[in-house]
């Protein structure tokens, strides 16, 4: 069997492609994917939808985001290549429904109005709908094999083969043992974490334990020359971080670099996929940062900080989740209970609550513990319950938006109410999801 490499298609991107030994793929929550290919002119592709329409005015900042501007410029494209529409055969998947409330609140089923401008395109066009699998309640993959024209939909995560065996739950002396037993965030990084919660800075107190840290630099210039920054220069030293990106940014790209080193790379535990806990933590701190400024609430760095944080809890589980991965499976994808009330049941013990006890053992600042304890019941904070619900928001739009291979299925029911808690309401939540750098996200699964 010969081997095909796969390319991912993020958020708000396509690809057109003539025939060759290579599978295009999109992994999509509410997001809508479109695979189009032509088999006589040996060309197709596959489109990754955001949202139904441009929000403001005037032109859209990137029209592949949309469905009314990206599917026509991707069929345009495609003809372009040389194939004709009349020969376009179409595969849609995607536009997931999160939970319960979606249902009852047309602002929030951002997928099914994508959905819905998807198809009326693709009628208008005539071209030819092969097979499409849109709404539901769980992430669907899409896929196009770009040497067969093979076009496959399934689910995100697979399904395993056997539920043979029986749960093996930890004790609590097992799961006390595994958090005596991590090792921490490097001391710099615990250092930042706490002057940031505290909004005190000082970069003097930080700044050379950083240059003395080899593999913390240089995942922090890594971290600076990348698309998430967006710099247009070299940065090649702290210094000249620190004078180009500023003291603030510094500090969190920092605490971003040691988290990196922090998350497992286990493919078999939460994430069926290496770096997927970290790459989730990257896109959940960048989403509340921008939930942050948009609302005013809490501040930015300490949105993103928490945001940063908020799954630590999942590094001591992660080794009993994979040794009970089926049962989650059925719990979460064939049942109807959320992942941290399967937590509950299978491990008796939740993420949430091993995040705030490693964070009592590290002295995070309230704020920060909360956040990570409360991320999924922010009701129950008492320090600043806007940054629980913040962070609780981000965690939310990130899974819904940002698909990966991972065990996620977030409760809902309280979402309306949540909002209202940051001063927003349903019809806002396009607007936040419009201003996230999706091509910053994107970089990160290269």
């Amino acid at each position: 069997m010969t081997y095909s490499p796969i390319e991912y298609i993020g958020a708000g991107s396509f690809s057109v492609r003539g025939r060759q030994n290579l599978i295009l793929e999109a992994l999509l929550g509410a997001c809508v994917g479109i695979a189009l290919f032509d088999r006589t002119a040996d060309v197709g592709g596959l489109i990754h939808l955001l949202l139904p329409e441009p929000i403001g005015s005037g032109n859209p900042w990137q029209p592949e985001n949309y469905a009314s501007t990206g599917l026509p410029i991707f069929i345009e494209t495609l003809c372009k290549a040389g194939a004709e529409k009349k020969r376009l055969e179409a595969y849609v998947a995607g536009g997931a429904l999160t939970g319960k409330v979606l249902e009852q609140d047309l602002d929030i089923d951002i997928g099914g109005r994508t959905t819905d401008v998807v198809m009326n395109i693709l009628e208008h066009e005539a071209i030819r709908i092969r097979q499409s699998e849109t709404g539901g309640l769980f992430s669907m993959g899409l896929s196009l094999d770009l040497n067969t024209w093979e076009c496959n939909i399934k689910p995100v995560i697979e399904e395993p083969s056997t539920y043979k065996g029986e749960i093996k739950k930890p004790t609590a002396e097992e799961i006390n043992q595994a958090i005596a037993r991590l090792r921490p965030i490097p001391q710099v990084a615990l250092k930042i974490v706490r002057m940031i919660g505290d909004e005190r800075y000082n970069l003097q107190d930080a700044a050379e334990e950083i240059r003395k840290d080899q593999i913390i630099t240089a995942k922090v210039l890594n971290l600076c020359n990348s698309a998430m920054i967006g710099w247009a220069k070299h940065i090649d030293s702290v210094d000249h971080a620190l004078m180009i990106i500023g003291e603030k940014m510094l500090l969190r790209l920092v605490v971003s670099a040691s988290m990196e080193l922090f998350f497992p790379e286990s493919e078999h535990g939460y994430s069926q996929c290496r770096g997927r806990l970290y790459h989730h933590a990257i896109g959940t701190a960048i989403v509340a940062e921008k939930i942050s400024r948009i609302t005013g609430r809490s501040t930015p760095t300490v949105a993103y900080t928490a945001g940063l944080l908020h799954d630590i809890g999942k590094v001591v589980l992660d080794h009993f989740v994979a040794r009970n991965f089926p049962f989650f499976y059925r719990s979460t994808q064939k049942g109807d209970i959320y992942l941290e009330q399967a937590e509950e049941e299978i491990l008796g013990i939740g993420h949430p609550e091993v995040g705030g006890r490693l964070a009592d053992l590290w002295s995070f600042p309230q704020n920060l513990t909360e956040a990570i304890r409360y991320h999924h019941q922010p009701e129950k904070a008492s320090t600043e319950s806007e940054l629980a619900n913040i962070i609780y928001l981000a965690d939310l739009i990130i899974s819904m938006f940002w698909v990966s291979r991972a065990l996620e299925r977030q409760n809902t029911d309280f979402l309306a109410s949540r909002m209202g808690k940051l001063g927003l309401n349903s019809s806002h939540l396009t607007t936040i999801v419009d201003s996230i750098p999706w091509n910053a996200l994107n970089s990160l699964n290269l």
